[in-house]
């Protein structure tokens, strides 16, 4: 459709009367006319100021009811006068005729493509099979699970009799189909804790240190006549050896009674003769001059300090004759 005419001679920006429609006005930029219309106005002209407003419109209380019913009537009729004669006389309204535009027609917009859009589709995230890797060492088991685009979300040490670094276990199944980048948290073998070793310490420092390691402890008494009592004198598992922790070490214990020996009894025999000589105030030897009271016959043999004095010449044989 060819643009309207501008007005003659070339006006300055305003509104216009529009050339295609005597009931709109349209802007006139100083050069072209522009997309912008708007109903013509009643009693409008170019340059006019804006119509003043009516009485109705000015506000200052309510339009009684038979005067609005009036004016209705009136604004109906005036509305079409108007349509009937704005053909006639918008040709008066407007200016002359402008030379024609030089501004070239608007390009038509092409028409949407009727071919559709290609819809993204989702697609379910890569997955993988967990392999089975109890058994294997630490780095081979990592080895595989890189290959099988998992990682290692956690190791978890256990004490164990298997070879430090053995996989022990792990939480995934293997086989299982999970998504790619998951993690699996394995179980890897540690060695078991070392004993400690309490030979020679007392029962009490012995219990308690076994105990803080983790252990649990059976004693056993052995009864003996000599040494210290109440130390260690061995222990199964021996010290530094390993063992499973919680498990159970078995420690002897010394326990020692001491032989007291009695003094000799009361003997009827004075010492120091053999044979033997019961107690008298005085010996004498049989045969001799001696007075007794009491008389030894020989031969005695002297093997103390000889209290009697029976043995005169100190041979250690006393009544010899």
């Amino acid at each position: 459709m060819a643009c309207p005419p501008a007005p003659w001679p070339v006006q300055p920006a305003n509104w216009y009367p529009d050339p295609a429609d005597g009931r709109l006005i349209r802007y006139w930029d100083g050069r072209a006319w522009t997309a912008h219309t708007s109903p013509k106005p009643y009693g409008w002209y170019v340059g006019s100021k804006p119509a003043p407003r009516a009485w109705w419109q000015r506000g200052g209380g309510a339009i009684p009811g038979a005067m609005a019913v009036a004016l209705a009537v009136v604004v109906l009729l005036a509305v079409g006068l108007l349509t009937d004669t704005t053909s006639s006389t918008s040709q008066d309204d407007d200016p002359p005729p402008a030379a024609a535009s030089t501004e070239s027609a608007p390009t038509p917009t092409p028409a949407p493509s009727s071919t559709p859009e290609p819809v993204a589709v989702a697609t379910e995230p890569p997955r993988s099979v967990v392999p089975e890797v109890t058994g294997l060492s630490r780095s081979e088991a990592e080895a595989q699970l890189t290959a099988a685009r998992l990682v290692v979300l956690e190791v978890r040490q256990v004490p164990s009799a298997q070879p430090r670094g053995t996989i022990l276990g792990q939480n995934r199944k293997a086989g299982a189909s999970i998504p790619a980048g998951a993690g699996v948290i394995l179980t890897v073998a540690m060695p078991y804790p070392r004993v400690p070793d309490v030979v020679g310490r007392s029962e009490s420092a012995a219990v308690s240190g076994l105990r803080e390691a983790g252990f649990q402890v059976s004693v056993i008494t052995e009864t003996r006549t000599s040494g210290k009592d109440g130390v260690v004198l061995s222990q199964t598992p021996a010290g530094r050896d390993r063992a499973k922790p919680h498990s159970t070490i078995t420690i002897v214990v010394s326990s020692v009674i001491r032989t007291v020996t009695p003094p000799p009894p009361p003997s009827n025999c004075t010492s120091g003769y053999s044979p033997c000589l019961t107690p008298a105030y005085d010996y004498d030897c049989a045969g001799g001059s001696g007075d007794g009271p009491e008389f030894a016959y020989g031969p005695v043999y002297v093997t103390g300090s000889d209290p009697y004095d029976l043995d005169r010449d100190g041979d250690g044989v006393a009544c010899e004759s």
